[in-house]
């Protein structure tokens, strides 16, 4: 599977995954030709990227697992939806039925010591309701790792998932800096929702040092929960983002949680997400210091700079048949010194196409 940006599409390529909406139409099928006229349409939805299969990637055999399975994600990204509806129409969600429910099905799923895979594609008009539900797994990882007990964990879930249900509740000529504010008013009227939940809803703009907002609280005067999820907030944004957002590769988005850290975001909590984060994941493509082209086929989370990649070329960026495997931990004077750009896996792989 290799992301492209829409502007790189071309005719012939495969579709990797589906494309669901919000609501949970399949707005583009999986394994499906793309022709000028499909992509001309994702184009008009607004969506930035797509996953596409790649030859090189199918021949490795590698195969792509998200931290939320795709079924599951799908699920509860339309049944917050639904609730996120109710609240337009300024009904209260039914909290036990709703939002409970869905923090318990993400809660199932996640596990400790894992990579963070996350799809990251979404349409402008359903990014708020696949953003919430992204932060709420990455702040569950967090979680999992500082040791919640299931309260907390639940407690933290919760609250992540109606992270940004103010944005959803403001009026057209609304500044978006009043969105926290409108989601903690709104979700202090929810029966059953935790008081402490409602604090991630109204601090999670707030920054370390002080310059967030809506109180301009810094430092442990911010609830642990909201700091946890203002890392994973800053992080989906980078790598998904809203409209028009050109797309932000792992690695880059992993060095931006470290340049916030100590100034915008906790730097402990931080330290403890990027010990997960994916700073080359699997399928990356990368050039290597002896300049041997590779994709990485394994990443080990605390090691990630050190991943097993399966070598495509000689040293001088040439192709060749016969590919091996090295382990970069065991390798220790071999570096990876950046990534290939998405146009320049393009023409590798049409190369190797080529040659096949």
């Amino acid at each position: 599977m290799q992301k492209i940006s829409v502007q790189n599409l071309k005719h012939g390529m495969t579709t990797y995954n589906r494309l669901s909406a919000a609501d949970g139409r399949i707005l583009l099928g999986s394994n499906i030709q793309l022709t000028e006229r499909y992509i001309e349409r994702i184009q008009k939805m607004g969506v930035f990227c797509l996953s596409v299969t790649n030859p090189i990637i199918e021949r490795i055999g590698l195969t792509y697992e998200e931290t939320l399975p795709e079924e599951k994600k799908t699920e509860v990204t339309r049944l917050l939806k639904d609730s996120f509806d109710d609240a337009k129409k300024g009904k209260l969600i039914d909290v036990y039925r709703s939002v409970s429910a869905l923090a318990k099905m993400i809660e199932e799923t996640i596990r400790k010591n894992q990579i963070i895979r996350m799809d990251n594609i979404a349409t402008p008009g359903d990014y708020v309701y696949k953003h919430c539900v992204n932060v709420a797994v990455l702040a569950a990882v967090i979680a999992s790792d500082l040791g919640y007990n299931a309260t907390k964990m639940h407690e933290i879930v919760m609250g992540a998932l109606l992270h940004d249900i103010g944005i959803v509740l403001m009026d057209e000529d609304a500044n978006e800096l009043e969105h926290p504010q409108l989601g903690f008013d709104y979700a202090r009227k929810l029966r059953g929702y935790s008081v402490v939940s409602g604090h991630i809803i109204f601090q999670h703009h707030e920054k370390y040092d002080g310059t967030g907002y809506p109180r301009g609280l810094q430092a442990n005067q911010i609830h642990e929960y909201a700091r946890i999820t203002a890392i994973a907030d800053a992080y989906d944004t980078m790598v998904a983002g809203p409209k028009n957002k050109e797309i932000c590769l792992p690695h880059q988005a992993y060095e931006g949680i470290m340049a916030m850290s100590g100034t915008h975001l906790d730097r402990e909590l931080a330290n403890i997400f990027l010990a997960k984060a994916p700073l080359y994941p699997i399928g990356t493509f990368v050039v290597l210091d002896t300049g041997h082209i590779g994709v990485v086929t394994e990443a080990r989370p605390k090691l990630q700079a050190r991943p097993t990649i399966m070598i495509l070329t000689d040293s001088n960026g040439e192709l060749h048949n016969e590919w091996s495997e090295i382990n970069l931990i065991q390798e220790l004077t071999t570096f990876i010194t950046r990534v290939l750009s998405e146009e320049e896996v393009i023409e590798l792989t049409n190369n190797y196409e080529t040659l096949r």
